[in-house]
């Protein structure tokens, strides 16, 4: 997901070294692959239900993921000690992913990118209200400013205000929490732990949703967001079923990318460079849809751009190495 979605803290990630470029090069790469993904899933749905793309990207890329583990320690490197905790998780990503893009299918795509970028900011909320961490005044000033960014993007109030931009402010909400958890799992699970553990959780609620609403029977044509999510699952062949399996292979690539981006380089130098997504959003939203983007959307953007990578060179600034799980997004 534009991303989209989890994170691996340092401790879980062992053996840094300090090569910023490659990081910087790594963590471009990784947004920009997960771009795509974005582009794949709108492009089908409007053929196939959010969770059933859910279920099929979730098997292939818990079998890359299986093999890279392997390849890299063995599955002796999985253990899980906190599994209800580890449920939680998997569970608020779950809801992340299906909302950003059950509001992909109906809005413009830099405009569901950003609002769900103000998820670093919310991160750095959080952690002042629920973990204790110090917050200064000029970062609590930069949250503000990208929460602004989002009012201008949605203009509450408006006439045209569709319900659906709360979409991708919910699946920020969602991820940020996610977040928030993974920095305590991150002491006593590796990255591909927990990434095959959210995976195995996107492949069990969307293959359980699809047994209950696969069928069709609770298909909803009154809005293209729950027509995403409700119409009848579908075999894809063909061209189709090669893009479903990308999705998988994104997943998969796009989160070894960013995790070795961190693992490389400081997280003060190459977290700022995960807001490439934003042009790419705005390009993508052009060269394939034709959307142009109005003035009020692109100072939104501006607005939460700015505002993120403020907060996080200010944490930079007063010595407190940035968590990765300010940054790596699997995009599950």
């Amino acid at each position: 997901m534009a991303a989209r979605i989890s994170s691996v803290s340092r401790t879980a990630v062992p053996d840094l070294v300090d090569a910023p470029a490659r990081g910087i090069f790594l963590i471009a790469g990784g947004i920009a692959i997960f771009s795509i993904q974005d582009i794949i899933i709108r492009l089908l749905g409007a053929t196939y239900p959010a969770l059933e793309i859910m279920f099929i990207r979730g098997l292939v890329a818990m079998t890359i993921i299986g093999f890279m583990v392997y390849a890299d320690g063995g599955f002796s490197t999985l253990r899980v000690r906190h599994p209800l905790i580890n449920l939680v998780r998997g569970l608020l990503q779950v809801t992340s992913y299906t909302a950003y893009y059950m509001a992909l299918a109906a809005m413009p795509i830099a405009e569901v990118t950003a609002i769900f970028f103000v998820s670093p900011l919310i991160v750095t909320a959080f952690s002042a209200l629920f973990l204790g961490e110090s917050v200064g005044i000029r970062r609590w000033a930069g949250v503000l400013a990208g929460f602004i960014g989002v009012l201008v993007i949605v203009r509450p109030g408006s006439s045209i205000l569709d319900p659906v931009a709360f979409l991708p402010l919910l699946a920020s909400f969602t991820y940020a929490t996610s977040v928030i958890i993974t920095r305590r799992l991150g002491k006593t699970q590796t990255g591909p732990s927990l990434a095959l553990t959210a995976m195995l959780i996107f492949v069990i609620v969307s293959g359980a949703g699809g047994l209950v609403m696969g069928d069709g029977s609770f298909a909803n044509d009154s809005h293209p967001s729950l027509a995403f999510l409700l119409r009848a699952w579908s075999m894809p062949e063909g061209r189709d079923l090669l893009m479903l399996g990308a999705c998988g292979v994104i997943a998969a690539v796009g989160f070894y990318c960013l995790a070795q981006g961190y693992r490389v380089a400081p997280a003060s130098v190459v977290a700022p460079f995960e807001f490439v997504a934003m042009p790419l959003a705005v390009m993508w939203g052009l060269v394939v849809w034709g959307e142009h983007p109005p003035a009020t959307t692109l100072l939104g953007i501006a607005l939460i751009v700015c505002s993120g990578i403020y907060v996080l060179r200010r944490e930079a600034v007063r010595n407190r190495p940035l968590s990765t799980g300010r940054g790596v997004r699997l995009r599950l």
